[in-house]
């Protein structure tokens, strides 16, 4: 008999492997993102599942919930039992968070399998699918492949060698710790720089690439071998960091991405991926994760695709937004899937009724057909909110 699935979500995963501690205090902002948004595990968590939340779901959502069919419940701590753990992601920090809501340690992850998921999800991984990808498609057009810095002295060099770069720490998510030098190494780069090097031990070097478009793709470790998921397209700031999803089928974003990539260049970038992960990542790691990727235009103004710009070996919010468009949205809609911030819970309440209002829910057989639909409960102290908006037609 399947084990009951247990899901938290953990978005200060990325900074508690970057300490590599099992007891870890997040920053103040990482710890009211996890409380703002506990329950978003509810629109990707597989049936009758829990999901670990201090709060319940408010009477509003739980009515949606009911109307689309979700049987997931939440629980802000668990019984003795056996179950199935799908946190956000794995660290020395979430087996301690689970421990604590009542998951005893024979069910967890140990140091050893804890310490290779850390190190698989450091940046120079990213390094090791470009190499190994090269290898199996020898012609692709690949742009240099990032270089790992381990000293002061190499990361100078390598910034002021290219005309424009960016410096990554290994383990960093939403476009911190990225440092974009424009071949003026000053003091200010350079001690940001040594920081990351003191902390982490080592920096990646990337030449900056002209982008057009951000995507992932996503894929699921059944701890054998992966499987493609579905593609994620998603649009970020000029930080780099992430600021929301497009709501639509596969089908429909191959679609899109094939005015810019050929679908053949698109399967083998799938194909080659998936071949990569299941030898690299499935024997260390069961779960979802994703793969970033960009398409950008090379010297010669042609559009090319980089099938690996970072490795995000945990859940994510593409894919969020995928579990969303393939579960709940009715055929022939799309939308685009949004994480807000707003310093005052009052903003929030005033921006969710004028869409409640400008955008009425359409539910039509348990599919979304279109409207505003708030995926995480306001409280009168929420300053992070996870929401979709569907209309009828197709975006793409």
């Amino acid at each position: 008999m399947a084990l009951q699935k247990v899901y938290l979500f953990a978005p200060e995963n990325d900074t508690a492997l970057a300490s590599g501690k099992r007891y870890y205090t997040p920053p103040p902002a990482a710890r009211k993102i996890a409380a703002d948004l506990a329950l978003l595990p509810i629109w990707y968590a597989d049936e009758e599942s829990i999901i670990l939340s201090q709060r319940p779901p408010s009477d509003e959502l739980q009515q949606t919930i009911e109307r689309l069919g979700i049987t997931s419940r939440t629980a802000p701590a668990l019984p003795p039992g056996e179950w199935e753990c799908c946190p956000w992601g794995w660290s020395a920090y979430t087996c301690q968070q689970l421990e604590k809501a009542g998951i005893e340690s024979r069910q967890l992850p140990d140091d050893k399998q804890i310490t290779e998921i850390r190190r698989l999800s450091g940046r120079a991984t990213t390094r090791d699918i470009l190499q190994r990808f090269a290898e199996l498609i020898p012609d692709y057009p690949l742009p240099p492949i990032p270089e790992i810095l381990y000293d002061a002295a190499s990361t100078e060099r390598f910034a002021t060698s290219h005309r424009a770069t960016l410096l990554k720490a290994p383990w960093s998510s939403s476009g911190r710790g990225i440092i974009r030098v424009n071949g003026l190494y000053d003091t200010s780069t350079a001690r940001q720089a040594e920081g990351i090097l003191r902390k982490q031990g080592y920096i990646m070097g990337e030449v900056l690439l002209d982008k057009t478009a951000d995507l992932a793709f996503e894929f699921y470790s059944n701890g054998i071998q992966t499987r493609f998921a579905g593609y994620s397209l998603f649009n970020t700031d000029r930080h780099g960091s992430y600021t929301g999803n497009i709501l639509a089928p596969d089908t429909a974003i191959e679609r899109y991405l094939s005015r810019s990539i050929s679908p053949a260049t698109l399967h083998a970038t799938q194909a080659a991926l998936q071949h990569i992960t299941t030898e690299l990542i499935a024997p260390h790691y069961k779960g979802y994760f994703g793969i970033d990727a960009i398409i950008y235009r090379d010297d010669d103004t042609a559009l090319r695709l980089y099938p690996c710009i970072e490795l995000n070996l945990r859940m994510n919010m593409g894919l969020v937004a995928h579990c969303i468009a393939s579960r709940f949205m009715a055929e022939g809609s799309s939308g685009s899937y949004h994480v807000a911030y707003a310093p005052s819970p009052a903003q929030h309440i005033e921006r969710h009724r004028a869409m409640y209002a400008q955008h009425p829910l359409v539910i039509e057989g348990r599919r979304i057909v279109s409207g505003y639909l708030p995926l995480t409960p306001l409280h009168d102290d929420t300053l992070y909110h996870a929401y979709i908006i569907v209309e009828r037609k197709n975006f793409l």
